[in-house]
């Protein structure tokens, strides 16, 4: 693809190799220095800037799904996706035979996981903050953005052809640092109206360390939630601007139009699908200290929502598709950012499909079955095809509630003999896709008053949800289409397609967080093994993360 992406493998390798070292962590979570000994800090230094930009990258995507951890529910962004899954009450954890995942069951998610999720999201930064250190200390892109102005505002320009893909370096690395602050955010910013949250407002919320590839060295105090908000909008506009005008700068001085290395590594759309996402969730703290603020950002979550949209880069899966899938492939034209699970990386029980899929050598196969809560799937119509995602028991009773439907084994979709199961775990980790934008742009449109357009988006996607098998689909599902012009019934149904339509993919506890606040209280369904009818709401202490100590230990800013 580029003169970066051509080194040599040994190079590329060596340069992996100390990313991993420069990643690895002791007990304090914000370690800002290395402590690796697989090649020293000065040898890492003294590699060419291409190689290590190769390694770095490659070694910060590797970061997304890798894990040193010996637990089996530690396997990256997919098991924090699950935690959360899992806290919120949509995933039930039907027993603790083998215990993985039972803490989350019994909500104690935000006690024993915030070492873990502050971790993994900060060596990620520190690892970012290199890269970006690295690729401004080498060609001041942004600088010269700033003296001379993108190449599409200027008709002349000195940028090399390596310049453009530095700054195409840049712009990946700038979108996942706003990944990461944006997942941080999300587990640490409170509920309004929760007690974590007293009289602090969005503005004056202490939230979490801002790092930076300036000042990565000395500990930080703690940063508003506002800040860290503006810190993620700065980065990720940044890099889609970065994404546009380079893409098009690298093709007129190569020839050849630019291309991410994979689905793993991300994009324009992939920058846009995490803006959106990250405006849709700052915009409710607004709502009430700032109408103008909330407005302007749900605006913008439904402006980068539809640009994705419309790109025509992916495809929304199809009815006839729904079934069939199983959300393993990242090949899938609804993919927009995916892993490609091979032999090398594949984490055998240790991963999503390893503790979900009763098509796969699991836990959940061998009887700790993760299910759907029995409230949320008694919600699915008749009319929605998506009730088919989920085991009805007829089969085999102890899957009831499982997601087989959903998420199967591609080697093995259909059986659950001994005989038959996967072993190979090669199956798929998705992390966004396209139907999550017309999500987005929904509800945003929702909040802006702009009803008819909120519908339109839902239908889009639920037109393509329809279970052709009912007899009455097409009458029902009209009259549920209808409804949509009263502002509850509109509010209700997206908040319902969310739970389904994402089901596993780790929105749960942020829509139940964001959205669910509204709703009050919701009943646990009679599916999980632990405080089956219980009743809970956002604003309960159980959803409301707090940094780890150890943080208030070894920093003395805080």
């Amino acid at each position: 693809m580029s003169t970066i992406m051509n080194n040599s493998f040994k190079q590329g390798l060596l340069a992996l190799a100390a990313v991993i070292a420069l990643a690895s962590c002791s007990d304090d979570f914000l370690n800002r220095y290395p402590d690796g000994n697989t090649i020293s800090a000065d040898q890492y230094n003294k590699l060419d800037l291409n190689t290590r930009l190769t390694g770095t990258m490659r070694g910060l995507y590797s970061m997304i799904y890798s894990d040193n951890s010996s637990d089996h529910d530690e396997f990256g962004q997919r098991s924090i996706d699950l935690w959360g899954d899992i806290l919120c009450g949509d995933i039930a954890v039907t027993n603790k035979t083998y215990g993985w995942l039972y803490q989350d069951e019994q909500m104690y998610t935000v006690i024993g996981r915030t070492g873990y999720i502050s971790s993994f999201y900060y060596k990620m930064i520190r690892n970012i903050n290199t890269a970006v250190r690295d690729i401004s200390n080498a060609c001041d892109i942004r600088d010269s953005v700033a003296t001379f102005g993108f190449p599409s505002e200027t008709t002349t320009h000195f940028y090399r052809l390596e310049d453009a893909e530095y700054a195409l370096y840049l712009a990946q690395a700038l979108t996942l640092r706003a990944y990461a602050y944006g997942n941080l955010i999300r587990w640490y910013t409170p509920v309004i109206g929760s007690t974590n949250m007293g009289n602090y407002t969005i503005s004056t919320y202490p939230c979490i360390p801002i790092y930076i590839e300036t000042n990565m060295e000395d500990p930080q105090p703690l940063s508003s939630s506002e800040d860290v908000y503006n810190r993620i909008f700065a980065d990720i506009e940044m890099a889609i601007r970065l994404f546009d005008e380079f893409g098009s700068e690298y093709e007129s001085i190569s020839g050849t139009a630019y291309q991410r290395e994979s689905k793993l590594s991300v994009d324009g759309n992939v920058a846009r699908g995490l803006a959106a996402y990250a405006y849709l969730s700052a915009a409710p703290y607004y709502t009430a200290i700032n109408p103008t603020t909330a407005t302007n950002y749900y605006q913008k979550a439904a402006q980068y929502a539809d640009e994705v949209l419309t790109s025509g880069a992916f495809r929304m899966i199809s009815n006839s598709e729904l079934t069939t899938t199983g959300f393993n492939d990242v090949s899938n034209p609804a993919w927009m950012w995916g892993q490609d699970v091979t032999t090398e990386t594949a984490g055998g029980l240790k991963s999503w499909f390893g503790q979900v899929d009763i098509h796969s050598y699991s836990y959940a196969w061998a009887g700790d079955t993760k299910v759907i809560d029995d409230n949320l799937k008694d919600e699915i119509p008749l009319w929605d095809a998506r009730s088919k995602w989920f085991n009805d028991g007829t089969a085999n009773s102890r899957f009831k509630g499982c997601p087989d439907g959903k998420f199967f084994s591609a080697a093995c979709p259909t059986s659950t003999k001994d005989a038959d199961i996967d072993r190979e775990w090669l199956s798929d980790n998705i992390f966004m896709r396209i139907e999550s934008m017309m999500l987005i742009k929904a509800e945003a449109y929702y909040y802006l008053g702009n009803y008819p357009a909120a519908a339109a988006a839902l239908n889009e996607l639920t037109d393509q949800r329809l279970n052709t098998d009912y007899p009455f689909y097409e009458d029902d599902y009209n009259d549920y289409k209808a409804k949509l012009s009263g502002t509850l019934e509109l509010k209700t149904a997206i908040y319902y397609n969310w739970r389904i339509e994402m089901w596993g993919e780790g929105y749960g506890l942020q829509t139940f967080r964001r959205m669910g606040i509204e709703f009050g209280e919701r009943s646990r369904g009679g599916s999980h093994d632990y405080n089956a009818g219980g009743r809970v709401k956002p604003t309960d202490g159980n959803f409301n993360m707090d940094i780890p100590s150890s943080e208030a230990i070894y920093n003395p800013n805080i």
